[in-house]
Protein backbone atom coordinates (compact mmCIF):
# COMPACT_ATOMS: atom_id res chain seq x y z
CA UNK A 1 0.00 0.00 0.00
CA UNK A 2 2.55 2.70 0.91
CA UNK A 3 4.87 1.92 -2.19
CA UNK A 4 1.25 1.96 -4.31
CA UNK A 5 0.65 5.57 -2.01
CA UNK A 6 4.24 7.46 -2.08
CA UNK A 7 2.46 10.61 -0.10
CA UNK A 8 1.35 8.41 2.45
CA UNK A 9 4.64 6.83 2.73
CA UNK A 10 6.70 10.25 2.93
CA UNK A 11 4.78 11.43 5.72
CA UNK A 12 5.49 8.31 7.16
CA UNK A 13 8.77 8.76 6.44
CA UNK A 14 9.20 12.03 8.06
CA UNK A 15 7.14 11.34 11.37
CA UNK A 16 9.79 8.01 11.39
CA UNK A 17 12.70 10.72 11.14
CA UNK A 18 10.93 13.29 13.60
CA UNK A 19 10.82 10.46 16.17
CA UNK A 20 13.83 8.66 15.47
CA UNK A 21 16.42 10.70 14.66
CA UNK A 22 19.70 8.64 14.23
CA UNK A 23 18.25 5.74 16.47
CA UNK A 24 17.62 2.79 14.90
CA UNK A 25 15.77 0.20 17.29
CA UNK A 26 12.19 1.38 18.19
CA UNK A 27 11.02 0.86 21.55
CA UNK A 28 7.28 0.56 22.43
CA UNK A 29 7.14 4.25 23.68
CA UNK A 30 8.95 6.20 20.25
CA UNK A 31 6.56 3.61 18.06
CA UNK A 32 3.22 5.06 20.23
CA UNK A 33 4.56 8.47 19.65
CA UNK A 34 4.40 7.80 16.13
CA UNK A 35 0.29 8.68 15.36
CA UNK A 36 0.17 8.63 11.69
CA UNK A 37 1.83 4.95 11.96
CA UNK A 38 -0.93 4.27 13.94
CA UNK A 39 -3.38 5.63 10.90
CA UNK A 40 -1.12 3.87 8.30
CA UNK A 41 -1.47 0.42 10.56
CA UNK A 42 -5.26 0.90 11.36
CA UNK A 43 -6.37 1.66 7.61
CA UNK A 44 -4.17 -1.17 5.94
CA UNK A 45 -5.82 -3.55 8.73
CA UNK A 46 -9.30 -2.02 7.77
CA UNK A 47 -8.74 -2.92 3.83
CA UNK A 48 -7.21 -6.10 4.13
CA UNK A 49 -8.28 -7.58 7.91
CA UNK A 50 -6.07 -10.64 8.73
CA UNK A 51 -9.30 -12.85 8.74
CA UNK A 52 -11.53 -11.31 6.84
CA UNK A 53 -14.39 -14.16 7.18
CA UNK A 54 -15.40 -15.41 10.41
CA UNK A 55 -18.45 -17.09 12.27
CA UNK A 56 -19.70 -17.65 15.34
CA UNK A 57 -22.47 -20.25 17.04
CA UNK A 58 -25.56 -18.20 18.83
CA UNK A 59 -25.74 -19.51 22.06
CA UNK A 60 -28.94 -18.34 23.28
CA UNK A 61 -32.16 -16.99 20.83
CA UNK A 62 -31.45 -13.43 20.34
CA UNK A 63 -33.43 -11.23 17.70
CA UNK A 64 -30.83 -8.65 16.41
CA UNK A 65 -32.47 -4.71 15.83
CA UNK A 66 -31.95 -4.94 12.27
CA UNK A 67 -30.72 -7.08 9.02
CA UNK A 68 -33.62 -8.66 8.26
CA UNK A 69 -36.51 -7.76 5.24
CA UNK A 70 -35.54 -6.91 2.12
CA UNK A 71 -33.65 -4.13 2.91
CA UNK A 72 -32.09 -5.55 6.00
CA UNK A 73 -33.99 -2.89 8.15
CA UNK A 74 -36.32 -5.06 9.86
CA UNK A 75 -35.26 -7.19 12.86
CA UNK A 76 -34.23 -10.27 12.41
CA UNK A 77 -34.32 -13.40 14.71
CA UNK A 78 -30.71 -15.47 15.16
CA UNK A 79 -31.91 -19.08 17.18
CA UNK A 80 -29.46 -20.67 19.72
CA UNK A 81 -27.36 -23.08 17.38
CA UNK A 82 -27.51 -20.73 14.44
CA UNK A 83 -24.38 -20.00 12.60
CA UNK A 84 -23.73 -16.39 12.24
CA UNK A 85 -21.25 -15.77 9.31
CA UNK A 86 -19.21 -11.94 9.11
CA UNK A 87 -17.31 -10.27 6.80
CA UNK A 88 -14.65 -7.98 8.17
CA UNK A 89 -13.37 -7.42 4.88
CA UNK A 90 -17.15 -6.17 3.91
CA UNK A 91 -18.08 -4.04 7.07
CA UNK A 92 -14.45 -2.20 6.84
CA UNK A 93 -15.87 -0.97 3.40
CA UNK A 94 -18.94 0.37 4.70
CA UNK A 95 -20.02 3.65 3.41
CA UNK A 96 -22.21 4.63 6.25
CA UNK A 97 -19.17 4.31 8.13
CA UNK A 98 -16.18 5.42 6.80
CA UNK A 99 -17.69 7.60 4.14
CA UNK A 100 -17.56 7.63 0.20
CA UNK A 101 -14.57 6.96 -0.17
CA UNK A 102 -14.26 3.83 2.11
CA UNK A 103 -12.86 1.69 -0.76
CA UNK A 104 -9.86 4.07 -0.40
CA UNK A 105 -6.19 3.86 1.02
CA UNK A 106 -6.61 6.96 3.42
CA UNK A 107 -4.62 6.79 6.47
CA UNK A 108 -5.83 10.23 7.48
CA UNK A 109 -9.53 9.40 8.42
CA UNK A 110 -8.14 7.94 11.46
CA UNK A 111 -6.99 11.38 12.42
CA UNK A 112 -9.98 13.21 13.76
CA UNK A 113 -10.83 10.80 16.15
CA UNK A 114 -14.24 10.73 14.36
CA UNK A 115 -13.75 6.71 13.91
CA UNK A 116 -12.38 5.79 17.97
CA UNK A 117 -16.10 4.88 18.01
CA UNK A 118 -17.04 2.88 15.51
CA UNK A 119 -17.63 -0.14 17.71
CA UNK A 120 -17.73 -3.39 15.56
CA UNK A 121 -17.70 -1.24 12.52
CA UNK A 122 -13.67 -2.01 12.71
CA UNK A 123 -12.71 -5.20 14.27
CA UNK A 124 -9.70 -6.87 12.36
CA UNK A 125 -8.99 -8.55 15.63
CA UNK A 126 -12.58 -9.69 16.46
CA UNK A 127 -13.44 -8.51 20.18
CA UNK A 128 -15.12 -8.91 23.32
CA UNK A 129 -14.11 -12.20 24.98
CA UNK A 130 -12.51 -14.15 21.60
CA UNK A 131 -10.36 -11.08 20.85
CA UNK A 132 -7.07 -12.05 19.31
CA UNK A 133 -4.98 -12.12 22.67
CA UNK A 134 -2.25 -11.22 20.19
CA UNK A 135 -3.50 -7.93 19.03
CA UNK A 136 -0.99 -5.69 20.80
CA UNK A 137 1.90 -7.87 19.38
CA UNK A 138 0.67 -7.63 15.95
CA UNK A 139 0.20 -4.29 15.51
CA UNK A 140 3.79 -3.36 17.79
CA UNK A 141 5.45 -5.96 15.14
CA UNK A 142 4.33 -4.51 12.08
CA UNK A 143 4.75 -0.82 13.84
CA UNK A 144 8.65 -2.02 14.30
CA UNK A 145 8.65 -3.51 10.77
CA UNK A 146 7.49 -0.67 8.82
CA UNK A 147 9.93 1.75 10.94
CA UNK A 148 12.87 -0.37 10.06
CA UNK A 149 12.23 -0.73 6.41
CA UNK A 150 11.53 2.96 6.28
CA UNK A 151 15.35 3.75 8.16
CA UNK A 152 16.55 1.02 6.17
CA UNK A 153 15.81 2.06 2.04
CA UNK A 154 15.73 5.31 1.01
CA UNK A 155 13.38 4.28 -2.05
CA UNK A 156 10.47 1.98 -1.59
CA UNK A 157 8.54 1.71 -5.13
CA UNK A 158 6.72 -0.34 -7.75
CA UNK A 159 9.02 -1.67 -10.06
CA UNK A 160 8.99 -0.53 -13.34
CA UNK A 161 5.96 -1.75 -14.91
CA UNK A 162 3.98 -2.75 -12.41
CA UNK A 163 0.54 -2.62 -12.70
CA UNK A 164 -1.16 0.23 -9.98
CA UNK A 165 -4.03 -1.49 -9.00
CA UNK A 166 -7.61 0.12 -7.57
CA UNK A 167 -7.34 -1.44 -3.51
CA UNK A 168 -9.49 -4.54 -3.59
CA UNK A 169 -8.86 -5.00 -6.91
CA UNK A 170 -5.84 -6.70 -6.63
CA UNK A 171 -6.32 -10.64 -6.78
CA UNK A 172 -6.28 -12.37 -3.20
CA UNK A 173 -6.28 -15.70 -1.60
CA UNK A 174 -8.39 -16.53 1.05
CA UNK A 175 -7.32 -19.48 2.94
CA UNK A 176 -8.01 -18.84 7.14
CA UNK A 177 -6.19 -15.64 6.59
CA UNK A 178 -6.17 -13.14 3.34
CA UNK A 179 -2.97 -12.51 1.56
CA UNK A 180 -1.91 -11.66 -1.92
CA UNK A 181 -2.15 -13.82 -4.77
CA UNK A 182 0.68 -12.83 -6.86
CA UNK A 183 2.82 -12.08 -4.15
CA UNK A 184 4.32 -8.35 -3.56
CA UNK A 185 6.51 -6.74 -5.75
CA UNK A 186 8.54 -3.60 -4.65
CA UNK A 187 11.52 -2.26 -5.45
CA UNK A 188 13.81 -0.85 -3.35
CA UNK A 189 17.42 1.17 -2.52
CA UNK A 190 19.70 2.03 0.34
Amino acid sequence: LLARHPPVMERLRREVSNVMGDLTNATREQIRGMPFLACVVKESLRLYPPVPLNNREAVRTTMLPTGGGPDGTSPIMVRKGEMVVFSQYVNSRRKNIFGPDADDFRPERWETGELDNVGWGYFPFIGGPRQCLGEDFALMEVSYTVVRLLQTFSTIKLPKGEPVEPVGTERQKLTLVLSSADGCRVAVCR
